[in-house]
C-alpha cells in the first residue's frame, strides 16, 4: 500500500527541468489524501468560543486550591447551553498558589484568567501531579452489545468510507471505532520481532495487541453496507488484517472545555538546579473531546506544559509558550508539548530549552497536527517518539539545535522502533532532517531545511545534477494544513485559526470566603479506621486474621505501553511520567479499594530506576551514553543531586536527601491501608542490587561514581559485605539517617509492618545496629513501630535470644530455611558475600540427587517439605514466645490450640529445639528446657524413642486436638506410646519440669 499518496509526491520530485510554476502546481495536486485538517476543536476550522464569565475568584492567603475548585465546581452546576457550555471561572489579577491540583471534571466550564500575564498560578509543594488535570474521572465506553463488525473491503490511507459485513444497528450520528489489530504476521513484517539483547522477546520485541490503531469516529452517513466517516483513517485497511467497527453506546468524555490566559509556573528549589520534586507537568487532558487550551504560558516544569493522553480527541493548543523548564536532562522530561490522543492541532506553540519539544506517542491514530511551532535551544529531537504513530504532520515548525524525525528509532524507549506511518514534515526547519518508512507506509519531507538522513526527503523538482541552486527549499503551498483547511471549508476555516480576543469583562460575582468553607465541608469524606492489632500472638483487623493474601510485585520489570504494563501488576513507588493505572503510575486509591481485609502488600525500593539496564550484561553494563533513561523508573529513596553524572548518564545521588515523592506515596499507602483494612509490609533494603552481576550494581546510588558521599563501597560486585558494614563512620550516619526518616514518614500509621530486606544475607552485625536505631527511635519519639524480623535462621535465633533486641521485634519469617521432609535443617547463610539464590540449590545433597532426572523438581519437593516438618517450623517460633506473630501458615492450627491451652505461654517459652531429646524422624522433634521440662511433638501419633531418658514417674501428658491425656513415665525403658486412642494422630507430649 505504500502507493498511496507518496507516489505521487515522488513522481513530482522526478520532474527535473520542469518550471516552477509546474512543479508548484505538481505540489499542490499531488498532496497526501490524508485531510490532516480535521485536527483541532470540534474537528478542525472551528474557532473555540469565548464564554462569559459566570463567577470570579481573587487570590488568598496560602493555598488557593480549594477557592479555584469552589469555583469550578459552582461554575460546573450552571445550565449549559444547547452545546454544552456552561461558562467562565474568572481567575483575578494576582498568583494564586495551589499545592494540590486543580481538576476540571464537568464538561462546558473553562479556566480563564485576567490577561496575558496578569494571572499566576503556582504549583507548590513536592508532588509530581499535574498541575490541571481535564477530563472524565474515569473512561470505560459502554459498548454496544452488537458484536464488532468486520470491514470487508480494501480502505486506502485517508479514507472516510468503509464497507462493513453488515450496517445493521449502525445510524448517522453514532459514535464508533475502528480497530487495526497488531497481529504477529505484521509485527514479523515490519522486522519488530527481531530486537537483540537480554530476553528481548519479553522486553522489547513487539507483542500482538500492544501497537493497535483504534480511531474514535462518528458516522455521517449509512449507505448500504457501506459507512462514511466524521474524520479520514490514517492507516491503510485491508481484508486480511482483522480491522473491526464498533458501535459505542457513550463515550463518557468531557466535552467543551478550556483553559485560558494564564501563566503556569512550577515552583522548584532556586538551590537545586536540576530539582525534580514538584510539578512535572503544566495541563494533562485524558478521556476528553473537544478542548481548547490558548493563551497561556508555562515556566519551570519538568516533562510537559501540555500532555493530551490517548483518549484526548478533538483538541486545539494556540498561543503557548513554554520556557526555563527545571528537570534533569534525561528520558522523559522535557517532552515540552506531547500528545498521545488524535485529531489534535498545536499551532503557534513555542518551547525553549526542551528536549523532545514537540512531540507524538504511542500509536497515536491521528490525524495529529503541529502548525508553525518552534523550538530554541532544544537538547533533543521533536517528531514521533514512541512507536507507530500514524497520521502526524509537523507544518511548519522549526527546531532550533535539534532535528525533527519520522524514523525508525531501534530500542530506544525499550523497543520504540517504527515510530511513524504515513506521517509528513512540511516546510520544516531543523538542525536534522531524518525521515524513513516503514514497510507498508511511508513518511516524507517535503521542502524542508536541514541535514538529511533517511529515504523519505524529498527533493524539489528543480534540481538538477551536480546543481543544488533550489535544494531544500520550501515548496507551495507553505502550510499544508491550511491548505487543506481552506479546500474543506473555505475562508471560514482559516479564520477560525486567528488569534482569541477577549471582551473586558465588566463584573461578575466574586466567589465569598463563606462558599469556600461550605464547599470543604461538602466534599469532605469520613476516613474509616481498621487497624492492624496482634492478639494472642496473631495479626489481627477487625477480629478477622491478617496476613492472609500476599500481594507482591515485579521488582525489576516494566512495560511503558498500558497494554503491556498490566501485566507488571500494581507497585507503590514505580513511576510513569503522564501515565496513570494498573502497571504504571499506579492509582493509590483504585489499588487499595481491590485488595480484601487483611491482605498484605509487599514494598522495598525496586531494583534499577532505569530500564535500559535489564538487559543485564548483555552489553557488560557501561556507563550509559547519555540520560535517555527508559521508563517506567522504580524510585529510589535517595534524591539526585542536581550535580555530578552518574553511570545512568542522570545527575549523582545526594544520599543525605530523601526522594519526597516516594516517601510521600509509601506514607499515602500507609494511610490507605489503614482505611480499607490492609497491612503494608515495608522492607527498607534491597540487597539484590549488590551481589551477583555488574548489571546490578553499576546504577546503584552508593557506588562511588554515582554518589556525591565518599561511601568507600567497591566499584564492583560483590558489594554487600562494604555496604553492610557500619564501623565505617559515613555509612554508619548515612544508614542511620535513611533509618530514621522511614521510620519518621510511617510514624503513627497503624498498618505499616518495617522489614529489613527481602534478599538479606549480611552480618548479624548489621541487623543488631538496624534494631538498635529502631529502639533509639522509639525511645526518642514515644512512637512505636511493628517490625519483623526475616533474616538467616541462626541470626534470627540469636536475636530472639537477646533480651533487649527480641523485644524491638514483633514477628518473624522463614528467610530461605526449611526443615527438609526428614527433618534436617537446610538454611542460607549470613556474611558470605552471597545472595540467597546463590546458595538455595545447596538444599539438595549428593543422596537427595542420585537416579533422579530432574534436579529442579528434587530441589522444589525439598523446599516444599512436608506438613509435620511446616508444623515444626511454625510450633518452634511459636512456643518460643506467645506474642510473637509467625509469618507462615500454620500446618497444624487443631494440635497448636490444645498445645497452648495446656502449657502455658511461660513454660513453652523457656524451650529450645533440641536434637538430643528423641531419636531423629521425619514426623517428630522435640524442644527442652530447664528443669528437664520437655516438649515432644509426634506429628504422626507414633511412639517416640528417648535418646536421654526421663526419670521413672514423671508426669507427663498427651496432648491431641480436642483433648489431653495424662500418663506416667514408664520404670523400664526409653520408649514413649500414646495412648491406643489417641495414636495415629499428631499429638504432643508434655513432660512437666521436674519438681
Amino acid at each position: 500500500m505504500v502507493r498511496f499518496w507518496i507516489a505521487g509526491l515522488i513522481v513530482a520530485a522526478s520532474l527535473a527541468g520542469a518550471s516552477q510554476a509546474q512543479t508548484q502546481a505538481n505540489f499542490v495536486a499531488l498532496t497526501p489524501t490524508i485531510d490532516f485538517s480535521h485536527a483541532g476543536y470540534r474537528g478542525g476550522g472551528v474557532a473555540p468560543p469565548v464564554l462569559p464569565v459566570v463567577i470570579r475568584v481573587e487570590p488568598g492567603e496560602g493555598d488557593d486550591t480549594d477557592r479555584i475548585m469552589a469555583a469550578l465546581d459552582r461554575a460546573g452546576k450552571a445550565k449549559p447551553d444547547a452545546e454544552g457550555r456552561r461558562g467562565a471561572v474568572l481567575l483575578a489579577a494576582g498568583e494564586f498558589q495551589v499545592e494540590g491540583q486543580i481538576r476540571l471534571k464537568v464538561g462546558g466550564v473553562v479556566l480563564r484568567g485576567a490577561g496575558e500575564g496578569k494571572t499566576v498560578v503556582v504549583a507548590t509543594g513536592v508532588d509530581r501531579r499535574s498541575l490541571i488535570a481535564i477530563g472524565a474521572r474515569s473512561f470505560a465506553p459502554e459498548v454496544s452489545p452488537v458484536a464488532a463488525l468486520r470491514i470487508v473491503s480494501e480502505a486506502p490511507v485517508g479514507a472516510v468510507r468503509l464497507t462493513l459485513e453488515t450496517t445493521e444497528g449502525l445510524g448517522v450520528g453514532d459514535a464508533v471505532t475502528i480497530r487495526r489489530p497488531s497481529t504477529a504476521e505484521w509485527i514479523a513484517a515490519l522486522g519488530m520481532d527481531a530486537f537483540v539483547g537480554w530476553r528481548p522477546e519479553t522486553r522489547l520485541n513487539w507483542k500482538p495487541g500492544s501497537r493497535d490503531v483504534i480511531w474514535d469516529r462518528r458516522i455521517l452517513a449509512v449507505d448500504g453496507r457501506n459507512v462514511v466517516l466524521d474524520a479520514p483513517l490514517t492507516m491503510a485497511l485491508t481484508v486480511g488484517d482483522g480491522a473491526t467497527l464498533r458501535r459505542v453506546a457513550s463515550t463518557p468524555r468531557l466535552r467543551e472545555v478550556g483553559v485560558e490566559m494564564l501563566t503556569l509556573i512550577s515552583r522548584h528549589d532556586p538551590a537545586r538546579p536540576a530539582d525534580e520534586d514538584h510539578s512535572w507537568t503544566g495541563i494533562a487532558v485524558d478521556r476528553a473531546e473537544d478542548v481548547w487550551l490558548r493563551n497561556l504560558a508555562f515556566e519551570g516544569f519538568v516533562g510537559s506544559v501540555i500532555d493530551l493522553g490517548a483518549d484526548s480527541r478533538r483538541v486545539t493548543v494556540q498561543d503557548v509558550a513554554a520556557s526555563r523548564p527545571i528537570s534533569e536532562i534525561g528520558g522523559l522530561r522535557r517532552r515540552t508539548f506531547y500528545t498521545a490522543g488524535q485529531q489534535t492541532l498545536f499551532q503557534r506553540c513555542a518551547s525553549a530549552d526542551g528536549i523532545h519539544d514537540f512531540s507524538i506517542g504511542h500509536a497515536a491514530a491521528g490525524p495529529n497536527v503541529f502548525l508553525d511551532c518552534t523550538a530554541t535551544d532544544a537538547r533533543g529531537d521533536s517528531g514521533t517518539q514512541e512507536s507507530w504513530a500514524t497520521g502526524a504532520l509537523f507544518d511548519g515548525v522549526k527546531v532550533r539545535g535539534g532535528g525533527l524525525t519520522l524514523t525508525h528509532r531501534g530500542r530506544d524507549g525499550q523497543g520504540v522502533g517504527w515510530s511513524a506511518a504515513n506521517s509528513v514534515l512540511w516546510n520544516c526547519e531543523a538542525t536534522v532532517v531524518e525521515v524513513r518508512s516503514p514497510p507498508g507506509a511511508a513518511n516524507v519531507a517535503v521542502g524542508c531545511r536541514g541535514e538529511r538522513v533517511g529515504d523519505g526527503v524529498l527533493e524539489d523538482a528543480r534540481v538538477m545534477p551536480g546543481r543544488d541552486f533550489h535544494r531544500a527549499q520550501p515548496q507551495d503551498p507553505a502550510s499544508l494544513y491550511r491548505m487543506q483547511l481552506e479546500r474543506r471549508l473555505g475562508a471560514a476555516g482559516l479564520e477560525a485559526l486567528e488569534p482569541a480576543v477577549y471582551p473586558v469583562e465588566v463584573h461578575a460575582p466574586r466567589l465569598t470566603e463563606a462558599e469556600v468553607v461550605a464547599w470543604r465541608a461538602a466534599t469532605a469524606a469520613p476516613v474509616a479506621s481498621h487497624p492492624l492489632t496482634v492478639v494472642d500472638g496473631r495479626f489481627v483487623i477487625d477480629g478477622q486474621p491478617a496476613w492472609r493474601r500476599r500481594i507482591g510485585f515485579a521488582f525489576f520489570q516494566g512495560q511503558m505501553i498500558p497494554a503491556l504494563a498490566e501485566a507488571s501488576g500494581p507497585f507503590i513507588t514505580r513511576f510513569a511520567p503522564g501515565l496513570e493505572g494498573r502497571g504504571l503510575t499506579d492509582d493509590l486509591d483504585a489499588f487499595a479499594a481491590g485488595l480484601k481485609t487483611g491482605d498484605v502488600v509487599h514494598h522495598n525500593y525496586g531494583l534499577w530506576y532505569d530500564r535500559r539496564r535489564v538487559d543485564h550484561d548483555f552489553y557488560g553494563s557501561p556507563d550509559q551514553r547519555d540520560g535517555e533513561v527508559w521508563g517506567p523508573f522504580m524510585e529510589l529513596p535517595w534524591a539526585r543531586s542536581g550535580q555530578g553524572r552518574a553511570w545512568d548518564g542522570l545527575s549523582k545521588f545526594d544520599l543525605e536527601r530523601f526522594n519526597p515523592w516516594f516517601f510521600d506515596r509509601i506514607a499515602r499507602f500507609a494511610d490507605l491501608a489503614e482505611q480499607q483494612g490492609v497491612v503494608l509490609y515495608h522492607k527498607l533494603y534491597l540487597q539484590h542490587w549488590l551481589l551477583e552481576s555488574r548489571s546490578h550494581y553499576v546504577d546503584f546510588p552508593w557506588r562511588p561514581v554515582n554518589a556525591l558521599q565518599a561511601t568507600e563501597l567497591p566499584n564492583e560486585v560483590p558489594a554487600a559485605e562494604v555496604f553492610w558494614d557500619v564501623s565505617d563512620p559515613v555509612r554508619r550516619d548515612l544508614h542511620r539517617r535513611y533509618i530514621r526518616h522511614t521510620l519518621d514518614t510511617l510514624k503513627g500509621r497503624s498498618n505499616v509492618v518495617i522489614g529489613l530486606d527481602p534478599e538479606y544475607t549480611g552480618p548479624l552485625s548489621f541487623v543488631r545496629f538496624w534494631l538498635d536505631e529502631i529502639a533509639d527511635w522509639e525511645a526518642e519519639t514515644g512512637a512505636e513501630v511493628r517490625v519483623a524480623l526475616e533474616i538467616p535462621k541462626d541470626q534470627m535465633d540469636a536475636i530472639l535470644d537477646d533480651p533487649a533486641r527480641s523485644r524491638v521485634v514483633d514477628a518473624v519469617g522463614f528467610h530461605h530455611w526449611v526443615y527438609r521432609p526428614d527433618g534436617t535443617l537446610f538454611a542460607v547463610r549470613g556474611g558470605l558475600d552471597k545472595a540467597p539464590r546463590e546458595q538455595v540449590d545447596g538444599i539438595a545433597r549428593p543422596q537427595d540427587l542420585a537416579d533422579r532426572a530432574d534436579a529442579g523438581e528434587v530441589r522444589r519437593a525439598l523446599w516444599r517439605s512436608s506438613p509435620a516438618m511446616r508444623c515444626r517450623a511454625y510450633r518452634e517460633y511459636r512456643d518460643r514466645r506467645a506474642d510473637l506473630v509467625v509469618l507462615s501458615d500454620d500446618a497444624c492450627p487443631g494440635l497448636g490450640r490444645a498445645v497452648e491451652a495446656t502449657v502455658g505461654a511461660e513454660a513453652r517459652a523457656r524451650l529450645r529445639p533440641d536434637g538430643d531429646l528423641i531419636a531423629p524422624t521425619d514426623a517428630a522433634w522435640g524442644l527442652s528446657g530447664p528443669d528437664s521440662a520437655a516438649l515432644i511433638y509426634s506429628f504422626d501419633g507414633a511412639a517416640v524413642e528417648l535418646v536421654r531418658p526421663v526419670a521413672a514417674g514423671r508426669s507427663l501428658k498427651w496432648i491431641v486436638e480436642d483433648g489431653v491425656s495424662e500418663a506416667h513415665v514408664p520404670a523400664e525403658g526409653s520408649r514413649l506410646a500414646p495412648p491406643p486412642a489417641l495414636a495415629g494422630r499428631p499429638l504432643a507430649l508434655w513432660i512437666a519440669p521436674a519438681s
